[in-house]
């Protein structure tokens, strides 16, 4: 089912697949992804102008703690999204992230991940800037 103008919900899913899959063997959305996400991945996407792809975004709390990802995750609570695109350049991907959510009026997180070629985004309501280098 489309939740946004480019996105399925399948593509926010957890991906432990411990949860209930649908006709077409995805895990199904068991949580709401918070629709000031949708918005800003559905303009970073029309920025873009190439398909985005979502690594990450919802994470059930045993996904999230088996991946690595802190207590208080952003992804647990259907507010973040790691992203990439064919080609990626993580740098432009962040720009066009922190421009997007300027133009929204969304405040949120932007982590650049180099050794694994994506950006993480969310909508926190705070400014939070990182990355896998320092």
């Amino acid at each position: 089912m489309k939740i946004g103008k480019h996105f399925d919900d399948y593509e926010f899913a957890c991906n432990c697949h411990r949860h209930e899959v649908d006709e077409n063997g995805h895990n199904k959305l068991d949580h709401i992804i918070d629709k000031r996400l949708v918005d800003l991945l559905d303009a970073i996407r029309e920025r873009l102008g190439v398909p985005l792809y979502i690594n990450s975004g919802y994470r059930c709390p045993e996904h999230n703690e088996e991946v690595g990802g802190v207590p208080n995750s952003q992804h647990v609570e259907g507010t973040a999204a790691d992203i990439t695109y064919d080609g990626i350049d993580v740098d432009y991907l962040a720009e066009v992230a922190e421009a997007c959510g300027q133009e929204l009026g969304i405040e949120g997180g932007i982590g650049c991940y180099y050794y694994q070629d994506f950006v993480h985004v969310d909508v926190r309501g705070y400014a939070a800037r990182w990355n896998d280098l320092d």
